[in-house]
């Protein structure tokens, strides 16, 4: 058994008052650019804040520096990871500049939390660049993670992990409140170097590796899932699972965030990746060449964590810990979902140039004419489904007669809006197929839904026509 390092007491952060991870004052000078140094990518996102509740991606860019594999047996961080990640920095900071970012905050993660030499990196960073990095202890980081996915997601209880190359985090949330922060040393890339091997790993070596996970897991992980408790991964690993997950079948939403990863479907994933080499994995569609190495160790973790939880699927989230830290930046913490919704609706509206107040409280009125009698809960999904189709439909229209829910549901699907489970999308996008008359166009998106809510959509669809 290894040692679980740093097992964090439950933190006060909430979605009403933040005090883990504090929200700072807004600030006035955006773009804000946020950098990562991962354990195994460093990323750059620069982010904007047009409206309250909304964070949008204005240009972001990648490189697989692998800082894990840069550490000796002492856990020194080596010249060559040092240079690399002071080249990474400079380059990330010319990016932000190019593109408009009016500031660049810089956070480091385990690789570079468990380097014994981090202070001399810091310092030559500063020194050369004139910028601060920010070394997040694992509880920080575990929140920070949770905050960013639970901002995209309509998720409000729960288990949010995040696999990295140098370390797993983990945050327990209720009621959009976290009440607990896990950081292990449960790396895709760090624990593939030490347990797998062989090229392609051996059935013992990913079995000695499931027992090492699973004895971890057990002796300090959160307990199994309650009811009405959900789990959520975020990180590169579990999203290049899902990937490939989502590509075995035929399926009409064509993003990640949000979708639905069951245990059956990462198996039969894991074991394929397993059955290949680190080359083999590289031409594989969905797989980047700086994850070969990694992937099949972070399924074993992704697995292991499904099953210690009692979790027969999860929820991706595209948001993370660079989410997280853009929405301290900006002095937001988590609101309600429906109101994330609302906001980003708003948003893509406002940057199509067809956002108009009354026009879009007429629209919304229209589809409450649906309650009550048709639906009586003013909180059902389905509800809140035609009030968002009633305002998309603008931007079909605005482009042309005939086809205005079909040209509205490409543009919702064309972009990650923050708040929105694929299970909402579909409910959209059915509604504006139907708004068209098109009721072989709703149907892919109906198979995501509980045959109940088929009329209800097709109610909706008749009405916003």
């Amino acid at each position: 058994m290894i040692p679980v390092m740093g097992v964090f007491p439950a933190s006060t952060f909430s979605a009403a008052a933040p005090g883990g991870v504090p929200v700072s004052p807004p600030r006035a000078n955006t773009p804000v650019a946020i950098v990562d140094l991962g354990s195994n990518s460093a990323r750059v996102v620069v982010v904007d804040h047009p409206i309250p509740g909304v964070i949008e991606t204005i240009a972001e860019e990648r490189l697989d520096l692998r800082l894990a594999t840069e550490l000796d047996k002492r856990s020194r961080l080596s010249e060559r990871g040092i240079a690399t990640t002071i080249d990474a920095v400079a380059d990330f900071a010319a990016f932000a500049r190019e593109v408009g970012a009016r500031s660049i905050d810089v956070v480091a993660t385990a690789a570079i939390r468990s380097a014994t030499n981090r202070d001399e990196l810091l310092a030559r960073v500063h020194a050369e660049l004139g910028l601060a990095v920010e070394v997040l202890d694992g509880a920080e980081e575990a929140e920070f993670a949770a905050i960013g996915a639970l901002h995209g997601l309509p998720i409000r209880s729960g288990v949010i992990v995040d696999i990295g190359g140098g370390s797993t985090e983990v945050a327990r949330v209720i009621a959009g409140t976290i009440v607990g922060a896990w950081s292990f040393p449960l790396g895709a890339l760090s624990a593939s170097s030490d347990w797998l091997t062989d090229d392609p790993p051996s059935r013992k070596q990913i079995k000695a590796m499931r027992r090492m996970v699973a004895e971890t897991l057990a002796e300090s992980a959160p307990s199994g899932l309650d009811a009405g408790e959900e789990l959520v991964a975020t990180g590169g690993s579990a999203r290049t699972l899902a990937r490939l997950a989502q590509r075995q079948d035929s399926y009409p939403v064509d993003r990640l965030h949000g979708y639905s990863l069951d245990r059956r479907s990462l198996r039969k994933v894991s074991a394929f990746l397993a059955g290949h080499s680190a080359a083999e994995r590289c031409e594989i569609d969905g797989v980047r060449a700086g994850r070969a190495d990694s992937i099949v160790g972070g399924a074993v973790i992704l697995e292991e964590m499904m099953r210690h939880l009692g979790a027969d699927s999860l929820t991706i989230a595209s948001g993370g810990v660079r989410e997280g830290v853009a929405m301290r930046a900006f002095g937001e913490s988590v609101p309600q979902p429906r109101l994330v919704r609302a906001a980003a609706i708003e948003a893509l509206l406002r940057r199509h140039g067809v956002w108009d107040e009354d026009d879009m409280e007429a629209r919304a009125a229209l589809a409450d004419r649906l309650s009550p009698g048709v639906i009586d809960d003013p909180f059902s999904d389905i509800l809140e489904a035609a009030r968002l189709a009633a305002m998309l439909r603008t931007l079909g229209e605005a482009q042309g007669d005939g086809g205005a829910g079909a040209r509205a549901t490409q543009a919702l699907l064309a972009e990650d809006l923050a708040g929105f489970d694929h299970a909402m999308l579909a409910r959209i996008a059915a509604a504006l197929h139907y708004s068209d008359g098109d009721k072989d166009a709703a149907q892919p998106f109906l198979a995501l839904l509980p045959a109940t809510e088929k009329p209800l959509l097709r109610r909706c669809g008749d009405l916003l026509g």
